[in-house]
């Protein structure tokens, strides 16, 4: 009769952290990647303006929309950092909960095979045990 590890319980609670720091992590690379996309469609629509001004209105609009611009980047860039620091706090806490998984999965393989080998152990006896009565019989 095998034993159930006695650690299941636990091992699935860590199997579900883990996969939910993944869930994290997949979120803030993705929310990065946007910022890091946002930035560059921004920096070439700010490089594409034309720099023409026919008139003292074109010209403050112009340097209106480049100021809007700059602050936009500003903007873009403090996103950038805050996310970028995020994706770091999520990386590492996926890190630390696949470790935790890890340890608790090789307790668990561990047991499964001492498990099997006490079954084979088992298993083993009874079939020496048929195979020599069978012999005790036969000289009889």
């Amino acid at each position: 009769m095998t034993r159930d590890f006695s650690l299941a319980g636990l091992l699935r609670v860590r199997e579900i952290q883990e996969r939910a720091a993944a869930q994290r992590l997949s979120r803030a690379v993705i929310d990065a990647r946007h910022t890091e996309a946002r930035d560059r469609r921004l920096r070439t629509a700010l490089a594409g303006e034309g720099t023409e001004a026919v008139d003292v209105r074109s010209l403050a609009a112009l340097a209106a929309a480049r100021g809007a611009g700059r602050s936009l980047l500003a903007d873009l860039s403090s996103l950038d950092a805050i996310q970028q620091e995020e994706l770091a706090q999520a990386r590492s806490e996926h890190a630390d909960a696949r470790c935790a998984m890890r340890g608790l999965d090789r307790l668990a393989d561990a047991h499964a095979v001492r498990e099997r080998t006490e079954e084979l152990r088992s298993e083993q006896a009874e079939l020496d045990e048929i195979a020599s009565r069978a012999r005790a019989e036969g000289e009889r």
